[in-house]
């Protein structure tokens, strides 16, 4: 291949990448709607996807975000630290780091804003509860990746069609409808 071809295959594969990669993120933006609505639905957290022919090559999970406790007022906070914690406070007058992320995860698994030895309400704290699962994960069976190869190599995917979302259903929407 001189450099010419190689340059226009540069060139298309590039088009074609960016053209995957938009439809891999409306898809997975689709999905993950799809997965919440199944989940405030019918409590479905995971779906198992399949290639038309039914293979199984992967599962699509919700990842649920965990409630968190943030500093909500810095100064109040520090104060508090100061004088509860006096060698947790830096000279400059802030909660070390490391400290406050493991106070925090701490009071986190307690679902508190209380010191949990006064029972104290410590000022500067909120407490929020867990947002809506903004991301999932997808993990391909043992086999899966290899499967999909197969498959579009076969002629059973075809690109142009996953590409353009037009045609026959998608495997996810099939198992959503499904219920699967």
């Amino acid at each position: 291949m001189n450099l010419k071809e190689s340059a226009t295959r540069v060139a298309v594969l590039r088009v074609l990448r960016d053209t995957v990669d938009a439809a891999y993120e409306a898809e997975r933006r689709t999905v993950l709607d799809g997965l919440r609505a199944a989940r405030a639905e019918f409590d479905l957290k995971s779906i198992r996807v399949t290639l038309p022919d039914q293979t199984p090559v992967a599962t699509i999970t919700l990842i649920d975000p965990q409630p968190a406790v943030v500093v909500a007022d810095e100064d109040a906070f520090t104060a508090w630290v100061a004088a509860n914690h006096p060698c947790e406070v830096e000279t400059l007058v802030r909660v070390r780091p490391g400290w406050q992320r493991k106070f925090l995860t701490h009071l986190t698994a307690l679902d508190s804003v209380a010191d949990p030895h006064t029972g104290e309400v410590i000022p500067g704290l909120t407490a929020l509860s867990a947002s809506a699962p903004r991301s999932f994960s997808l993990r391909p069976l043992p086999g899966g990746p290899e499967e999909i190869t197969r498959a579009w190599r076969s002629g059973q995917l075809d690109l142009r069609q996953l590409l353009t979302g037009m045609g026959e259903e998608s495997p996810v929407a099939r198992e959503e409808a499904h219920g699967r």
